[in-house]
């Protein structure tokens, strides 16, 4: 069970957001229905130490405007970020087990499509790989710093820092792919 809990936990934390929050507006509380995405961001934050990305803040102020647009949008987010934290587990699960707590989807590092989040990563210092099932992911150290050494496992394309590092004059460090 803590299997389908972990694949659909977006879709399940927005439903019954949803939920909770039409169950307030019809007893009269719809103020306090607004402060049930909040909540789950910092109970999210508290636990599992994530934050919401900028497109979340922008579909839950969009609520405001209309909450049915914002609630269509966030499920469909919601889903999508189960499909993508389902192939980052996958790709995880090829690699060495003390690095798969530190692989993340590129997602998390910016709002551009995948492929140039890899390139930007790459040029900041790191190591992004695409795995077999089409997703572009990146690793960091347990402090959070990108990690530009990584030789992962099984990867499809990889993009990472030239050796010996060499910055460009935008201050990015020159990369190459294989």
């Amino acid at each position: 069970m803590s299997k389908k809990i972990r694949n659909n936990v977006n879709i399940i934390q927005n439903t019954s957001g949803i939920i909770a929050a039409i169950g307030l507006d019809k007893v009269g509380r719809g103020t306090l229905g607004n402060l049930i995405t909040p909540a789950t961001w910092l109970l999210n934050y508290k636990v599992q130490g994530n934050t919401p990305s900028a497109v979340d803040v922008g579909i839950y102020a969009s609520g405001f405007l209309s909450a049915f647009a914002g609630a269509a949008v966030s499920t469909l987010k919601a889903y999508m970020d189960d499909d993508i934290n389902k192939k980052v587990y996958a790709i995880s699960q090829q690699q060495e087990p003390k690095f798969q707590p530190f692989i993340l989807p590129v997602q998390n590092y910016g709002v551009n499509p995948p492929f140039i989040e890899a390139i930007t990563i790459a040029s900041h210092g790191g190591t992004t790989w695409q795995g077999k099932n089409g997703q572009w992911v990146y690793i960091v150290d347990a402090k959070g710093n990108l990690v530009l050494d990584f030789n992962p496992l099984d990867a499809v394309k990889v993009y990472r820092p030239d050796f010996p590092l060499v910055k460009s004059s935008d201050g990015k460090f020159n990369y190459s792919s294989y």
